[in-house]
């Protein structure tokens, strides 16, 4: 006799209202991922030119000195800015301080008037306004021809044919790089500080949004076509945050002229990903909304995210590199810039490092800082 064994268990069905609701779970969990997606990419793409906050309160002033609360890198060694809402200031050493108060020196107040109870802001970039109010530096504006129009540059005279074209960071002004510009200038080296797409003055994108380095290095090809047109035998280009990326892409796309005689960076963007990456974990971003960001912010402005990983192109880079790289850079991957040094030949990277935060090289130690440009300079 012969006993057959039924095999196949009965499909269990889900119920039509249990599908739907997972249905529509799914469809409101991509939407959130999206939505979150879409709001993180616009905090990396979105062009700002806001003034900023003022979180202290001056507590005390003479003619020496000002007293600040603790808090706000209030406290921090070094030379910095004094911002407020008309105003600026140079303040150096911390000559006096207890628990709840921080007295510096004033060394200059550049414009505006200071005074008890002003809201204020501690400023890396010291230095505000243009090359003669900030630092009494003789200076024309010019404009640069490019493919969206004209965008202004402050031009500094100098006796070199090498000229240093100086290029800011995002949301920001060529006034960032006015500590630079002055120990350049001292040299004797003609400077050009360049504006880029979206910025005040200087013309818009077509999508009015930030490409993080790809499309506003074809300003600085422009730029470097200007200083050659007028005098210039070559150019050494210095980028500052993501103008460290705009610059490490420009300087891509000349490789092999020999209009780029060297290349300096101050606590640049050297790979998007890695950064996108540090600053959402610091936000408490989770990982499929960051993944979810990166592609809605190269979907936006038309980019790759490893395109702009500059290790990928180290050989690319046939000029001399001088790096400041800050270990305690909040806002940008440092690593990944130590890694790209790693990869190029010895004798091809010069690295300095400092522990101040994200642009804060120069304001840790300006002669220092002027020490190793003058010295990269000499070598080149």
């Amino acid at each position: 006799m012969t006993t057959k064994v039924k095999t196949d268990a009965p499909r269990r069905r889900w119920p039509r209202r249990t599908l739907l609701a997972l249905g529509l779970i799914l469809v409101l969990a991509l939407g959130a991922l999206g939505g979150a997606g879409w709001y993180f990419s616009g905090e990396v793409v979105n062009v700002e030119h806001g003034p900023g906050d003022y979180p202290l309160t001056v507590a005390a002033l003479d003619e020496e000195t000002v007293t600040l609360p603790r808090g706000n890198d209030a406290e921090k060694p070094g030379i910095w800015g004094l911002a407020w809402e008309d105003g600026q200031a140079v303040i150096g050493d911390v000559v006096a301080s207890d628990e709840e108060t921080i007295t510096r020196s004033l060394e200059n107040v550049l414009f505006g008037e200071l005074v008890e109870g002003a809201a204020v802001r501690i400023d890396t970039w010291t230095y505000r306004d243009d090359p003669a109010t900030a630092l009494g530096l003789e200076y024309e504006t010019v404009d640069i021809p490019t493919e969206l129009g004209d965008a202004p540059a402050w031009h500094l005279p100098g006796d070199h044919r090498t000229w240093i074209i100086t290029v800011h960071g995002r949301n920001a002004s060529p006034a960032e790089t006015l500590r630079a510009v002055e120990v350049y200038n001292v040299l004797g080296h003609p400077v050009l500080a360049v504006t880029h797409r979206n910025d005040e003055g200087a013309p818009e994108s077509p999508e009015g949004l930030h490409s993080l380095g790809e499309y506003e290095s074809d300003d600085i090809v422009d730029a470097v076509d200007y200083a050659l047109a007028n005098g210039a035998d070559d150019v050494i280009l210095h980028g500052w945050s993501m103008g460290g990326a705009i610059v490490a892409t420009a300087a891509r796309k000349l490789a092999g002229t020999g209009a780029v005689k060297g290349v300096v960076l101050d606590s640049p963007v050297m790979d998007w990903n890695s950064t996108l990456d540090m600053q959402a974990e610091d936000r408490g971003v989770i990982a499929p909304i960051t993944w979810t960001a990166k592609r809605i912010v190269e979907f936006r402005v038309g980019i790759d995210l490893d395109g702009l990983d500059q290790r990928n192109f180290v050989d690319e880079f046939d000029m001399p590199m001088l790096l400041f790289v800050d270990t305690a850079d909040q806002t940008v991957d440092h690593t990944a810039t130590l890694a790209f040094a790693e990869l190029l030949p010895p004798e091809q990277a010069t690295v300095v490092t400092t522990a101040s935060g994200h642009t804060a090289s120069w304001n840790e130690d300006p002669l220092a800082y002027a020490a190793a440009l003058e010295t990269y300079l000499s070598d080149l």
